[in-house]
C-alpha cells in the first residue's frame, strides 16, 4: 500500500465522523473522496489527485468506475470518439423517460450536439463575444466599483456570485425578481450532479425540471414578443429543430453552467491572490497580468473537476482493459496539476506558461462560454485592483463546498483595503 497507508487519516476522519459522508460506502477506501456525493470541502481532494496519479493513472475503483488522472490521458479522451458523451441508457434508448438533465448540450452527440451548439455559440461567434463585454462592465461596475466594501468582507456574499448572476440573467432575459429562484435552483443542480447519474437522469422532478420549466415558459413569451436578449439569438431555429421543450431545457444548461462555474472561478481566484502576496503585487505592478491570473486560476483550481464518458466498445487506458459503457471519470482537477505538464504544480503562478489547461475541456465538446467567463474574471479582477491596494486572508475565513464535481468557496472572507 506504501503512501496509501499514509492517507489513512482520511478514512479515521470519516470513521469517526469528522465529517459527513452520504453513503456508508464512501468510507470503503482511502480515495473514496473522489467519488459522487463523498467528497468533503475539508479534504486535501489534491493529495489524493498524486497519489492515484503516480501509482494508479487508470484506476478501477471499488464501486466500478474508471478514474482518470494524468493530463495526458485525460486530454486524449476528451477528443476521444470512442468516449462517448451519452449515457449509455440513454444511448441504447432503454431508459424510458429523459430527464431535463438528459437533454443538455454535454450529454449530447451527432444532430442533437451540432444543432444545439450551433444555437448556443451563437453569441460567442466571431467578435460577437465583444458585445457582451458592455454588460459584464455594468455589472462589474455596479457592485465592485462603487461597492462601499472595505475591512473584513465575504467576497462569495458580496460580489463573486452577485457579478456572474447579474451577468447571465441579463443575458437572458430573466426579470431581477426571478434570479433569486435561479440562484436556489443551480444550488440543487449542483447537488444533484454530485450525487450520481442515477439522481441526475431519474424520472424524479427536480431542480433541473423546475429550472428548465422556467425558460420554456420564458422562452415561449420571448419568440411571441419576436425579442431575443443576447444569449438566446440563436435560439428560433432550435426551436424549429428540436422543439420548445429541448430549447428551453438547454437555455437552463446555459444559466446554470453559464454562471456556476464563473462564480467560483471568481472566488477561487481571490482567494489564491490573497494567500500569494507576491502575485498580487506583480498584477498591481502590471494589470496586464489579469488575463493570466484568470488561466492560472482555471489551472490550480479547477472549478468543474470532472467530466465523465462511456466507451462505446471495450477499450484500453493506459494498458488497463475498460469495458464497454463503463463509467470513465477525467479528473480535469487532476490533469492540470500533473507535474510532467506543469512545473511545480501546487504553485499559483500568475506568468506560467506552457500546456493549455483542461478547465473547459477540450475538442468537439470545449466549452461555448469559455470567452464569457474569462471576461468575467479579467474585468472583475481589473476592478479588484482599482478599488483596493490590499487583500488578506482571515483566520477560518473559507469554506469550501463540500461538492466532487464543482470546486468553489462557500465563503470567502478577506481583509480589502
Amino acid at each position: 500500500m506504501g503512501t496509501l497507508l499514509g492517507r489513512a487519516e482520511i478514512y479515521y476522519a470519516a470513521m469517526q465522523g469528522q465529517y459527513p459522508a452520504r453513503e456508508e460506502h464512501c468510507a470503503n477506501h482511502y480515495w473514496h473522496g473522489v467519488r459522487a456525493g463523498c467528497f468533503h470541502g475539508s479534504i486535501d481532494i489534491y493529495s489524493i489527485h498524486d497519489e492515484m496519479r503516480d501509482q494508479a493513472p487508470v484506476w478501477r475503483s471499488p464501486w466500478g468506475d474508471v478514474f482518470v488522472t494524468r493530463y495526458d490521458l485525460v486530454s486524449a479522451c476528451l477528443v476521444n470518439r470512442q468516449l462517448s458523451h451519452v449515457p449509455p441508457n440513454d444511448r441504447n434508448h432503454a431508459s424510458d423517460q429523459r430527464s431535463a438533465i438528459n437533454e443538455w448540450l454535454m450529454y449530447q452527440e451527432g444532430h442533437a450536439h451540432a444543432a444545439i451548439r450551433q444555437a448556443l455559440q451563437q453569441p460567442f461567434v466571431g467578435k460577437g463575444a465583444t458585445a457582451l463585454e458592455p454588460f459584464v462592465a455594468e455589472a462589474v461596475d455596479l457592485l465592485v466599483s462603487k461597492a462601499d466594501l472595505a475591512g473584513v468582507v465575504d467576497v462569495v456574499a458580496a460580489f463573486t456570485r452577485a457579478v456572474p448572476e447579474r451577468v447571465i440573467g441579463r443575458l437572458l432575459g430573466v426579470p431581477v425578481e426571478d434570479m433569486p429562484r435561479l440562484r436556489a435552483w443551480s444550488a440543487s443542480i449542483r447537488v444533484i450532479l454530485d450525487s450520481g447519474f442515477d439522481d441526475a437522469f431519474g424520472p424524479v422532478s427536480n431542480a433541473a425540471e423546475e429550472m428548465s420549466a422556467y425558460f420554456t415558459d420564458l422562452l415561449r413569451d420571448l419568440l411571441a414578443r419576436g425579442e431575443m436578449p443576447p444569449l438566446l439569438v440563436g435560439l428560433p431555429p432550435l426551436v424549429d429543430k428540436l422543439g420548445l421543450e429541448t430549447a428551453g431545457r438547454n437555455i437552463a444548461f446555459l444559466a446554470f453552467a453559464g454562471h456556476e462555474t464563473t462564480v467560483h472561478l471568481i472566488g477561487n481566484m481571490l482567494f489564491h491572490l490573497a494567500h500569494a502576496p507576491s502575485q498580487w503585487a506583480s498584477l498591481l505592478a502590471d494589470r496586464r497580468l489579469a488575463a493570466s491570473a484568470v488561466a492560472e486560476t482555471l489551472r490550480l483550481e479547477s472549478p468543474v473537476q470532472k467530466i465523465c464518458r462511456w466507451p462505446v466498445k471495450p477499450t484500453e487506458l493506459a494498458g488497463q482493459p475498460i469495458d464497454e459503457d463503463q463509467l470513465i471519470v477525467l479528473l480535469i482537477g487532476a490533469a492540470n496539476r500533473d507535474p510532467e505538464q506543469f512545473p511545480q504544480p501546487q504553485v499559483f503562478d500568475i506568468t506560467r506558461h506552457g500546456r493549455q489547461n483542461l478547465a473547459f475541456g477540450r475538442g468537439a465538446h470545449v466549452c461555448i462560454g469559455r470567452t464569457l467567463a474569462e471576461m468575467e474574471g479579467r474585468l472583475l479582477l481589473e476592478a479588484v485592483l482599482r478599488r483596493w491596494r490590499s487583500l488578506e486572508p482571515t483566520i477560518d475565513g473559507a469554506k469550501w463546498t463540500d461538492n466532487s464535481s464543482i470546486r468553489g468557496l462557500e465563503r470567502l472572507s478577506l481583509r480589502l483595503s
